[in-house]
């Protein structure tokens, strides 16, 4: 018998002997504050019994009588009932805490192997550990073909590098942004496909890593047909600008010759009519000129994008009386998608404020960091409060969805920052090839 168990003994028996001499209810509750103080020692079952058995073995050997061994027996009996509670009450707060957790998992359970995009575990090392059934849908693999191996032969040879950064910024302790890596299928193909990874955390330890994937393929199908889309609508708005500048402006002059034709043969006073006819021609002239090109810019297939926009700028400016100013430099020629996309994004942006938000000023202004081209478009207007609106507009309501179907299709993102009073300003980001003065400016 240990040191613990000896003293409890020792208590237990005074607590029979004060039930014994009528103590009753305080007894009782000693008997009850024994059992909690066994459990808290970390004593079991065995130990409550020696401790009862002890105790009423010294009971039994003060008895004299039958009567009396009889009548400290069932006291023993009642106290060992009360002293064994906290052991009924842990029980059962234990098995409660059990059902909750097998619930908790079975909907877990049910969760990952019902979701629609794959979840995963790797280890350390990079093997998987875990891998949820709709993983076996999306690349015709058996689960057990990879459980236990490396992830990187799943993953595209260009899109390696990636993937391992990634993996490693995770052991680390970082929280890497969604990035899209190519997949390998049984077939042989690649599928395409967005991930988010985490950390997994044990004992405050990372002891591996717990990753989303979901398949991108309609979404790039549909990119692409937007991008095809949108290449199309930019050859007809091509075709209708060429008609006005080049069809409209021949019909112009003509009208021009035969109003000259006219002028030699009437009075002075009727020429100063035809004078001021022409004047109005000449305006028409001029505004089919600008219509022209804004609807297309040669300028923007001639120069590129930010030449297109200060063009764009100037004519903005001379018909709204709107100050705007072109900062920065998108760097060495783009895509022409990308820079058709940002040409139609700022137009856009250029009529909603001149529409909706009272401004004075717009500022546009380009950084490019690597393989990202950041455009911001601010203005010092009324703003409005995002949330609120979107709540209540959604983003079409915001004028805003032309602008995120261009960008969706040359794979950009847009950030709204706007407050009441304090203007409005758009975040557009959009991918780009890298140079060597971006790579070199970063590493700076």
């Amino acid at each position: 018998m240990n040191q613990d168990v000896r003293e409890l003994a020792a208590e237990y028996a005074r607590a029979l002997q004060g039930y014994l001499a009528g103590h009753g209810e305080a007894a009782l509750q000693q008997a009850y504050e024994l059992g909690r103080q066994t459990l808290a020692k970390g004593l079991g079952l065995l130990d409550v019994a020696t401790v009862q058995h002890w105790g009423l073995l010294r009971a039994l050997a003060k008895s004299r009588t039958p009567q009396e061994r009889s009548r400290a027996l069932r006291a023993g009996q009642k106290l060992c009932v009360e002293s064994l509670l906290p052991f009924e009450m842990a029980h059962r707060r234990v098995q409660e805490v059990n059902t909750a957790l097998r619930d908790s998992e079975h909907r877990y359970r049910n969760l990952v192997d019902t979701a629609r995009d794959v979840i995963y575990t790797l280890s350390t090392d990079g093997r998987l550990k875990t891998l949820n059934p709709v993983f076996e849908t999306i690349t015709g693999w058996s689960r057990t073909e990879w459980l236990g191996k490396a992830f990187a032969p799943l993953v595209y040879p260009d899109d390696l590098p990636r993937a391992t950064a990634m993996f490693q910024a995770v052991l680390a302790g970082q929280a890497p942004p969604m990035f899209e890596l190519r997949i390998l299928s049984k077939a042989g193909s690649y599928i395409p496909g967005e991930f988010m990874v985490t950390a997994q955390i044990h004992d405050g330890q990372i002891v591996g890593v717990l990753g989303v994937a979901r398949d991108i393929t309609d979404r790039q199908r549909a990119q692409e047909a937007l991008r095809h889309l949108n290449e199309a609508l930019e050859e007809e708005i091509k075709r209708i600008a060429h008609a006005l500048h080049d069809e409209a402006g021949q019909l112009l002059a003509s009208v021009h010759i035969v109003l000259a034709d006219i002028a030699r043969e009437l009075p002075t006073s009727s020429s100063q009519r035809l004078e001021e006819v022409r004047s109005l021609l000449n305006k028409i002239e001029e505004q089919l000129r600008h219509l022209s090109h804004e609807l297309r810019p040669t300028i923007l297939d001639d120069l590129g994008l930010q030449p297109a926009l200060e063009f764009l700028a100037d004519g903005v400016s001379k018909r709204t009386g709107l100050r705007i100013s072109v900062a920065g430099t998108p760097g060495s020629r783009l895509p022409p998608a990308t820079e058709t996309a940002l040409y139609r994004i700022v137009q856009e942006a250029l009529t909603n404020v001149t529409r909706h938000a009272q401004a004075a000023h717009v500022a546009i202004a380009f950084s490019r960091n690597g393989h990202a081209l950041c455009c911001s478009i601010q203005d010092d207007g009324a703003g409005f409060d995002l949330p609120t609106t979107r709540a209540r507009r959604g983003q079409r309501g915001l004028g805003l969805s032309g602008i995120q179907e261009r960008l969706n299709a040359v794979g950009g993102t847009l950030n709204i920052v706007s407050q009441p009073g304090r203007g409005t300003e758009l975040l557009i980001t959009v991918p780009v090839e890298a140079t060597s003065a971006d790579s070199h400016s970063a590493r700076r």
